[in-house]
């Protein structure tokens, strides 16, 4: 997973809260921070929490977990897609579709 956090030319902080209510016993994080100039085509364009690029490739939101994962509640999120060069038109199609509602109720 990748995340894009706009950045200023003063000091940025950015907190990580994890909480405790994972049922695994051991977790693991490895962060890698890149930073990338303003004017480079690999920005995300303003707004954009994750940026795909690329002809291809899979849309994943955070805590997926193959269709496992429970929907991370209150974001502020975004995904975006590039359009490439040459290309006019995106296709998307999905194996399995879920969505869940509150109390456990299929929607």
């Amino acid at each position: 997973q990748h995340m894009y956090v706009p950045a200023s030319d003063q000091c940025n902080i950015l907190n990580g809260n994890i909480g405790s209510a994972s049922t695994a016993a051991t977790s693991a994080f490895t962060i890698k921070v890149t930073q990338i100039e303003c004017t480079s085509k690999r920005a995300a364009p303003s707004g954009c929490t994750q940026y795909f690029t690329g002809d291809s490739g899979t849309i994943e939101t955070y805590n997926y977990n193959s269709g496992n994962g429970v929907l991370l509640a209150n974001q502020d999120y975004s995904a975006c897609i590039r359009t490439e060069r040459t290309y006019c038109a995106i296709c998307y199609w999905s194996t399995s579709f879920k969505m869940s509602v509150p109390g456990g109720a299929a929607a």
